[in-house]
């Protein structure tokens, strides 16, 4: 369960579809939410822009940002009788956010990704990225719908994809994506995507296939896919029964295919998870760029909500999981 959530909003309305997932989680989980928005002062915009006249728009524009903040806590309240707790900040947007993040003691950010129109780009192109490598809680990103948000009918989360790989690393989705599904009703599908065996004699240039050469192969080249789907299948089998062990509906389901990024859409699609959730990468120590990696065509090619996962450490397995009081 979550204790503390955090959602940053950027004064947009398209920003403010993340805060019925975010209510709805904290009123399941008795959580407190923070609703956020970093001011950024002129000075820090335009370096020399000093003086009165500036100082007294600088009041007024962060005015107008608690103003902003305390109506739409108290929207939250008069729809759901759930009481937010809005938090205006000041300074660079994600270093500002993370920093409260960290000294609240959030475990868990929720934000939108892309909009519609000039503006779709401007979470993920920015702040989003930012956060994606600076946070070390995960982030919980929603896409923006049409309609408005209507926070006394929160979405719910019963259905989670984990994408796995049979890294420790990966495996560190796990507890997060635990806490998000609801533990007394949800369920939980483990995937592991698996290259797909590019036929020995196809030559990927002129497009054909060197038949002879794939008749001697093919037997070899079924044997090989067939191990591997196995040793994944085993693999995600023996993860599933620690977790149903903790009274948790587990599935597993292994895929075959040359983009493992769009079995995981496919899976996602064909099943109606309410969720998926996964780890960036790691290498040396490292959070890499979440641009160009599979987690970043996940989220972009998603329709449900999407919990990107920092490594916390690469030498760390989950265990079992920890009683829901602590």
């Amino acid at each position: 369960m979550f204790r503390l959530i955090q959602v940053p909003l950027d004064g947009s309305p398209f920003a403010e579809h993340a805060l019925p997932l975010a209510v709805g989680l904290a009123q399941r989980d008795r959580a407190t939410l923070h609703v956020v928005r970093v001011y950024v002062p002129i000075a820090d915009v335009y370096l020399y822009r000093h003086g009165p006249l500036y100082a007294n728009l600088d009041q007024e524009l962060m005015e107008h940002t608690c103003n902003s903040l305390d109506a739409i806590v108290t929207s939250i309240a008069e729809s759901t009788g759930f009481r937010a707790t809005p938090v205006p900040l000041r300074g660079a947007v994600a270093e500002t956010i993370v920093q409260h993040a960290s000294t609240s003691g959030a475990d868990l950010l929720i934000m939108t990704t892309q909009g519609r129109g000039p503006l779709s780009r401007f979470w993920f192109g920015s702040v989003a990225d930012s956060l994606v490598r600076q946070s070390s809680i995960p982030i919980l990103f929603v896409r923006p719908q049409e309609e408005t948000p209507d926070f006394a009918q929160p979405p719910t989360v019963r259905h989670v994809l984990i994408p796995l790989d049979g890294s420790q690393l990966a495996e560190q989705a796990l507890e997060p994506a635990l806490n998000l599904g609801n533990a007394d009703q949800g369920e939980y599908t483990l995937l592991r995507v698996v290259p797909a065996i590019l036929p020995a004699a196809y030559d990927p240039i002129s497009g054909r296939v060197n038949v002879g050469l794939y008749t001697s192969w093919h037997q070899q080249l079924n044997d090989l896919k067939r191990q591997l789907e196995g040793e994944a299948q085993d693999y995600l089998e023996q993860l599933a029964e620690r977790l149903r062990a903790q009274s948790l509906q587990v599935h597993t389901r292994v895929m075959s295919h040359e983009q493992p990024a769009t079995a995981i859409l496919d899976t996602a699609s064909s099943l109606g998870t309410d969720a998926i959730a996964l780890t960036t990468r790691g290498q040396g120590g490292l959070k890499r760029l979440l641009l160009g990696s599979i987690a970043d065509k996940v989220l972009r090619g998603a329709t449900m909500p999407v919990l990107i996962c920092p490594p916390v450490n690469e030498s760390i397995a989950i265990g079992d999981r920890p009683n829901s009081q602590n």
